[in-house]
């Protein structure tokens, strides 16, 4: 099947979606399918990655209006210029607000829900409803919907009455090579001595209450580190470093990839998710198949993947609970420790990327009917 996938930023990047997109697309390539994914970008232009056909379109200076654009744009381009396409995926709801263009002329398409946008605490009343008639405009226009979390699919049945298929995302389950990276003594970190929060700086994620926890709980000899950058929110990520100011014990790494990346997660003594919302978070999954301790916010995205026994929990926002399980942490880590195999396990068992493709693919065939 020709699947083309619209809505992200560079496929070279470490987002969700972006992450999301690249190996499932990956995946369907070793299936035997023909998958093609635009992306936006600082340029225009096409490369041939990892098996499968790139298109690079490049941003338009309005953060507002830079998704909806491009999402038109790749979506008239599919139409004009890419034949025989099965089914057209569309990230979340800026691209899907397209959906009605795409099916005019005939071709099938898929809005694939990351997270409900409209729940992020950076947001006014004002600006989560408006995001919330764009979520039921979109759902309405698309009839083929799938969520990446239970939690979502049971939202929109029970908001708009509409029927989703979950299907999550999933990780590469690491091998027993050691990555080649030099990153820990680049930061000046110690193996199992750091708290980590690996994630794309946004308020949603609650960095600043991460950073304000940890510079009141006691700790003595552990550092965290703070593994993510946000170009679109400079002022936001300013603020950070601007709480951290003077801590030598808080490490910016800012993005990593690769080997840094592997490293620094396999290394971490916890990773911590201390998010508002999340929609099933790829991160918590690979901190989770390296057999890291978690410390999570009690959200339903985390509960979906981390049962009651297995993780240090907080509330979401909540600066008290983190310098808590901060403390209890260093205090016992025994408590901290003790479920990482059953972590792996229900990583192993549910979320891998050779199963959830197979997952996709056979969904895809109910509704081209192939």
């Amino acid at each position: 099947m020709k699947i083309v996938f619209i809505g992200g930023r560079d496929i070279h990047t470490t987002g969700g979606i972006e992450n999301y997109v690249r190996n499932l697309a990956s995946e369907l390539v070793r299936l035997g399918h023909e998958p093609i994914v635009f992306c936006e970008s600082q340029r225009n232009g096409e490369e041939m990655y990892c098996g499968f056909r790139v298109i690079h379109q490049k941003s338009p200076k309005s953060r507002f209006l830079c998704k909806p654009l491009l999402s038109l744009k790749a979506m008239w381009h599919t139409i004009r210029h890419i034949k025989n396409v099965d089914i057209i995926h569309l990230n979340a709801w800026p691209p899907a607000l397209w959906s009605p263009l795409g099916r005019l002329f005939g071709r099938a398409c898929l809005l694939q829900g990351h997270g409900l946008e409209w729940c992020q605490s950076k947001y006014s009343p004002g600006q989560k409803k408006i995001l919330q008639i764009l979520e039921h405009y979109t759902a309405w226009a698309t009839p083929n919907l799938i969520m990446c979390s239970d939690y979502q699919t049971q939202y929109f049945k029970k908001r708009y009455g509409y029927d989703a298929v979950t299907i999550p995302g999933a990780v590469i389950l690491p091998d027993d090579e050691q990555p080649k990276s030099n990153v820990l003594e680049r930061f000046g970190l110690q193996s199992k001595r750091y708290f980590l929060l690996l994630a794309r700086l946004t308020e949603v994620k609650n960095p600043h209450y991460l950073i304000s926890a940890f510079k009141k709980a006691s700790h003595a000899g552990y550092s965290l580190v703070i593994a993510g950058d946000n170009n679109a929110q400079p002022d936001f990520v300013n603020s950070l470093h601007q709480l951290a100011a003077g801590r030598d014990d808080i490490v910016f790494t800012g993005a990593v990839f690769g080997a840094d990346k592997e490293v620094l997660l396999r290394n971490a003594f916890a990773f911590c998710i201390p998010s508002t919302s999340e929609g099933l978070a790829i991160t918590l999954m690979e901190a989770m198949s390296r057999k890291v301790p978690v410390i999570a916010s009690d959200i339903p995205a985390n509960r979906e993947l981390l049962e009651k026994a297995n993780a240090l929990w907080v509330m979401p926002e909540s600066e008290a609970d983190l310098v808590k399980a901060i403390e209890l942490a260093v205090d016992s880590p025994e408590t901290l420790y003790g479920p990482v195999e059953n972590n792996y396990q229900r990583i192993a068992n549910e979320y891998t990327w050779p199963s959830v493709a197979k997952k996709y693919v056979e969904h895809i065939k109910t509704i081209t009917k192939q």
